[in-house]
Formats: structure tokens, C-alpha cells, sequence
């Protein structure tokens, strides 16, 4: 299960798009906020590069995220002291609020597939779903491979 909720927070599937029940949450954040606001709270305070890296974002996009979560009062971000060209981003208290929250809906959803699928099934589950994101970040040929189809002889009345 664990691999599954790191799979939604570090590809970019976010889980947050099937339930409904976000809803009054996403009025206050957008979805890359909250996969953001989860990152910082299950990997503690990152760099910005860190955090790009984790969400899989370019930094300008991340930068674009941080702004928007710094002025909502969700995150405060501070220069380091070692080096002035890096930032650090630390959740606020309301940002872990909000973070525990989405988190609590994110377990929910997972222990949703937990009581449908049988032990075996959430393990095959698991497995397909790791393979498909592995296939999708490869380098892998981009498109299907060919099929040879048989040549089929039809008769054409007149």
C-alpha cells in the first residue's frame, strides 16, 4: 500500500481527481498544492530542486506552486544560510493542516481498493500499476509495437 501512495505523490497520479469529497479542499488549493503540501509533510523541509524533483516538475513550475502556497500562508520559504542561491520550504502550521487532511483523504481512497481487492489482488494491483509507471517514465519505443496480420481471403458474390 505504501508503494502505491509514493506512486500517486511522486508520478503525478493523482488519486485526489476520483474522489468527490475533496471538493471544498480544492477550493482552497488546487491539486500540484496539495501533492505539494503532502511531499513536505511525509519528506520534512526540502530545497526547491528537491521539491521539483519530487513533484517531477520542472523548477519554474515549482517556483510558480511555492508563490502561490507561500501568499495562501501554506508554506514559508527561507534562504539558506550556507548558500544564498538556495531555498528551503518548510510547511506552516496551517499547511500541515491542510496536508493532513488531503492525507487523510489520500488513505481513504487506498483503504477503499483494500476492501474490495483480496490480499492477492492488491498485491497484482500493485505490481501492475508499479510496471505501467515504470513503462510510462521509460525511454522505451514511443510507439506500439507492429502486428503482421494475416492476409484472410473473402469471397465477393455478384
Amino acid at each position: 500500500m505504501q508503494q502505491l501512495y509514493d506512486l500517486f505523490l511522486k508520478t503525478g497520479l493523482r488519486p485526489f481527481a476520483f474522489m468527490t469529497e475533496t471538493q471544498p479542499l480544492e477550493q482552497k488549493v488546487t491539486r500540484s498544492d496539495l501533492s505539494t503540501l503532502l511531499i513536505l509533510l511525509f519528506r520534512g523541509d526540502l530545497t526547491m530542486s528537491e521539491l521539483a524533483a519530487e513533484m517531477g516538475a520542472p523548477l519554474s513550475s515549482m517556483t510558480s506552486i511555492a508563490k502561490r502556497l507561500e501568499r495562501k500562508g501554506f508554506i514559508a520559504r527561507a534562504t539558506s544560510a550556507q548558500d544564498q542561491r538556495v531555498k528551503r520550504v518548510t510547511l506552516t502550521q496551517e499547511g500541515k493542516q491542510i496536508a493532513k487532511e488531503s492525507e487523510q483523504m489520500m488513505l481513504s481512497l487506498l483503504g477503499r481498493l483494500e476492501a474490495v481487492f483480496t490480499p492477492e489482488e492488491l498485491e497484482q494491483f500493485t505490481m501492475l500499476v508499479l510496471k505501467a509507471a515504470r513503462a510510462f517514465q521509460s525511454d522505451g519505443p514511443s510507439k506500439l509495437p507492429e502486428t503482421k496480420k494475416a492476409s484472410v481471403k473473402i469471397t465477393i458474390e455478384e
